[in-house]
């Protein structure tokens, strides 16, 4: 039985219709997201005398404050308290605490989502947002090829190492013709 080659070139008319189809229903499913949280940003911010409650909508609303990474003033402003009354909120009621940290954690997988789709096109931007909101880093590593264990090596070596360890590594001086006159 003979396996098909992989056709290349422009989508066949169902794979088209099956990705128009996808994107129409990620396109609705945010829409109905973005929608909610647009009514509660259209809200006036009023101060509150009262501490919040956690009803349906506050929660929802917590969530999606989570899904932007928005900070827990500016959570606390959307709702009208203050950062402490936001605080205390989060530690009394666990499921406040557990719909703000899901809505974070919905936010961290859909910007790493974006950032492997931006990987191949700009590295620096997926480098910045990998670094600033998944706590990725750049490891730094020395090799210094010690082949003698630390305890038999004299005071004096030891130093040697950590100031080469310690020290930016310079380029290569650049050769220069001295008999250009």
């Amino acid at each position: 039985m003979a396996e098909e080659k992989r056709r290349r070139g422009r989508p066949t008319k169902e794979e088209a219709a099956a990705r128009k189809a996808a994107a129409d229903a990620a396109a609705e499913k945010e829409g109905k997201e973005t929608a909610f949280l647009d009514e509660v940003l259209s809200r006036p911010i009023k101060r509150r005398n009262t501490k919040l409650q956690p009803d349906e909508d506050t929660l929802r609303t917590l969530g999606e404050l989570g899904k932007l990474f928005c900070t827990q003033d500016e959570a606390a402003a959307v709702l009208g308290v203050c950062k402490k009354t936001f605080s205390t909120f989060l530690g009394e009621y666990p499921e406040a605490r557990e719909s703000w940290d899901d809505g974070l954690m919905h936010a961290k997988v859909s910007l790493r989502r974006k950032q492997l789709a931006l990987a191949d096109k700009n590295a620096p931007a997926a480098i910045f947002l990998g670094k600033n909101y998944l706590a990725q880093k750049d490891e730094n590593t020395t090799n210094l090829n010690v082949t003698k264990p630390a305890n038999e090596m004299t005071e004096e070596q030891l130093l040697e190492i950590a100031g080469q360890a310690a020290a930016p590594r310079q380029p290569p001086a650049k050769k220069t013709d001295s008999t250009v006159h």
